[in-house]
């Protein structure tokens, strides 16, 4: 099989543009229109607000969610601030509970959902993809973050890329006792989301949260820590992450990315790095839990370890 495609034949960079819908046959309609169907979802209904589960028909992600993070719709708003500014915005949310167990004990974020549809200036912003539903990458990183809080410890940390939940970042905030905490996304739909959501969760730590795009930094700004969840796919903007990384990154730092091999852009990051001075550990087994899971996966039918597996690598520059 040629691991440069999905297990259907398609590119695995993750676009699909409607030539091909048009060209390739049933099947491989049938998955592109899949993917296709995440964002029409979004677009379709002003009330929909559900986090998209794992076994939802039209989710591609249906196999590779690792089932992880549960979610629990909350009944009433779980934090009202002081602030009265912030409380109209907190009630055009539906509010979940994002949870992740690990060795039985619960780590949980309160996560809001906003009730209306994107608009075309939304769409056609910086990468809207967070906006649209929890990754694999994202779940696997949080599980990771939770499993290893130790390594947060009085530590500066920097979420890149976060998405609408921010959720590795947050969870690390909030559990992880760091000195301080800055999640971001290039998205400001995407911000706006996770600023409401600081509001209804509490921390013993300073964060952050705040639109950062790759090419656009503080230099002077360095952090302990880097969490980065399926960041790797543009492969226009590959360049512009690596020189963020490597501006951001504290010179005894590290960062922990996390994506799929899709094809070869993870190998592509790789070799872009180590040319830019990093050392890149690849980690496949970085966890017992998420590799029991995957191996419980491996014959079923529709998973493709090259698209749908998250792999961790640690970044340092010496």
């Amino acid at each position: 099989m040629d691991q440069n495609k999905d297990i259907f034949g398609f590119n695995s960079k993750c676009s699909i543009t409607l030539n091909e819908v048009i060209q390739f046959g049933n099947e491989k309609k049938k998955v592109a229109r899949r993917r296709w169907a995440i964002l029409a979802k979004a677009l379709k209904s002003p009330t929909e607000s559900q986090p998209s589960s794992p076994t939802d028909e039209f989710s591609v992600r249906r196999i590779s969610s690792f089932m992880l993070l549960k979610t629990q719709e909350l009944s009433t708003i779980p934090i009202i601030p002081a602030e009265s500014q912030c409380i109209d915005q907190i009630k055009k949310r539906t509010w979940f509970k994002y949870s992740i167990t690990v060795d039985e004990y619960d780590y949980f974020i309160n996560v809001g959902h906003r009730n209306r549809t994107f608009s075309a200036e939304d769409l056609m912003g910086f990468n809207n993809t967070g906006n649209i539903c929890i990754w694999p990458s994202e779940e696997t990183l949080s599980y990771y973050v939770c499993s290893n809080l130790e390594k947060f410890n009085h530590k500066s940390v920097l979420e890149l890329g976060g998405g609408m939940s921010c959720l590795a970042g947050l969870f690390a905030a909030k559990y992880g006792k760091p000195k301080r905490v800055t999640v971001t996304d290039g998205n400001k739909v995407s911000v706006d989301n996770v600023q409401v959501t600081l509001k209804c969760n509490e921390f013993e730590t300073s964060v952050k949260c705040k639109v950062l795009k790759w090419n656009c930094y503080d230099a002077a700004e360095k952090f302990d820590v880097i969490l980065c969840a399926d960041c790797l796919f543009f492969d226009d903007a590959r360049a512009d992450l690596i020189e963020c990384l490597w501006a951001c990154l504290a010179n005894d730092g590290i960062a922990y990315v996390m994506a799929p091999q899709r094809g070869n852009t993870l190998d592509n990051f790789l070799s872009q790095s180590e040319g830019k001075g990093f050392i890149c550990k690849k980690i496949p087994n970085y966890n017992n839990i998420v590799w029991e899971k995957r191996l419980a996966l491996l014959n079923h039918c529709d998973y493709n370890d090259n698209i749908h597996y998250p792999i961790l690598i640690e970044v340092t520059k010496e």
